[in-house]
Order: C-alpha cells, then structure tokens, then sequence
C-alpha cells in the first residue's frame, strides 16, 4: 500500500510596495486604511536570510532609518511595505538610494521579494507641489514597476480653495477645485501618469478603494495581479472588476 504523500505547501503569497513622501504626507493613515487596522505597523530588518523586530523611536534621526525596513501590520501580513522620507534640499542623495533600492528589488529572482508598486504621495495643503513632485518621473528609471502618484488630503485641498473663492473678487477668473489641481499638480505627473485623490484618511470611514483599483490597473503582469487580488480576498468587488475586465 503506497504510503500517502503530505499535502503540498503553498508558498506564502506577499505582495510588496514601497511608499514615498515626506513627512506629514499621512503615509501611516494611507498604511492603516488599506491593511483595515488602527495598530501601529511591525518593523522587521533583514541581515541576509534572517530578520529581526526592531523598535523604532519615532524621533529617531534621519540617518537610522532604513529604506530596506519592512513594515507589516499584523492582521494582513501578505502586504510588505518599504518607507523612503522623500525628497528634501533638492533629494539627490535620497533620489539615489531610493533607484538604487528600487532596481534591486523589482530585479530579485523570488517573486515574493520583488517590488511590485510604487505609492509616491503628495500632501495637497503644501504650497510648493512643484517640490514634491520634481522626481516622480526619476523613482524607477527602468520603468518596470508602476509608479502611482497618490494625492493625500484632497479634501483639505478642496475645503482651502473653495475658502479662497468665497474671499477673491466675485468678478475674477473662474476656476474650482478640479481646474486647480490640473493646473498645479496634475501637470506635472505627465501624459499617460496614474494617480488618485485621497480623502478623509485620518478618520476611522476613510476609503483607499479608489488606490487598491489603480494599483491593480497599473500592474503590467497578470501574475503579479493576481497576487494582489489574492491578498484583497475579502475584496469581492475588486475580483469581479478585474474579472470582467481580463
């Protein structure tokens, strides 16, 4: 009688992203909202194969953070994440270990530590969106993993012009919220760039749906979606979206 082989083991499907933005770009809310979670992120470092929980002080100096850190919320491991601070005083040297990470891992071998997308945030209440913006097109030179321009506080945005035009002259040019945000930050992504508004992500009802949906639109490999909608499993909508559209 043969004996009975044990049932196979399915590799452990992660799907890895790496955020951008500077600091009070509301980055962690962005992190909570998507994992449905108020906990704070675990933060693992890596020494070749082994990995180590490290506490990290939230007052700690720029220099002891690392961009190879992995962030994982306990109640959704499947999502690894990578922190870079953007880009300040011109960001050259950022902007360096920022591709320098970016090329080796969207090149590794193992399909669970790879790259797979790219958050570039942009907080709306900044008066100089040309500054956030100046290397979105410069993070991943190879152009193999997509790069999605994610607007946070929008509604903060929109609340601020609307303040405006009730204070401007009633006689002046016309604009709204929306011909602003072409005017001083669409503009600036390029033709063809993919990108959402946020809103509301400091408060528990604070949807990212719109971010989840991009993110899966802007992959360019069916296995990597896939990947994805495997770690959404409880996101039925998304499933059936993608389902209709492959």
């Amino acid at each position: 009688m043969a004996t009975q082989q044990p049932p196979r083991r399915l590799p452990k499907i992660q799907f890895r992203v790496l955020i951008i933005g500077r600091a009070n770009a509301g980055k962690t809310s962005i992190l909570q909202r998507f994992c449905d979670t108020t906990e704070s992120p675990i933060v693992y470092r890596r020494t070749g194969w082994d990995k180590e929980r490290i506490q990290l002080d939230p007052s700690m100096e720029r220099g002891e953070h690392r961009i190879e850190d992995e962030l994982v919320f306990s109640n959704h491991d499947s999502y690894v994440f990578h922190d870079s601070r953007g880009f300040e005083s011109g960001g050259d040297k950022e902007l360096k270990i920022v591709q320098k990470f970016v090329r080796e891992k969207s090149g590794e071998r193992r399909l669970a530590s790879r790259l797979h997308a790219i958050w570039y945030c942009i907080p709306m209440d900044n008066q100089r969106p040309e500054l956030d913006l100046k290397h979105f097109k410069d993070i991943c030179p190879d152009q193999n993993v997509p790069v999605i321009a994610v607007f946070t506080k929008y509604d903060q945005f929109k609340r601020d012009i609307e303040m405006d035009l009730e204070d401007g002259d009633p006689d002046g040019p016309v604009t709204t919220p929306e011909l602003r945000f072409e005017e001083n930050y669409l503009c600036h992504l390029g033709a063809g760039a993919k990108y959402v508004q946020l809103e509301k992500m400091h408060k528990p009802d604070g949807c990212c749906k719109n971010l989840i949906e991009e993110t899966a639109g802007a992959l360019n490999d069916n296995v990597v979606t896939l990947m994805l909608v495997a770690v959404q499993r409880h996101n039925l909508e998304l499933s059936v979206k993608l389902a209709v559209e492959w």
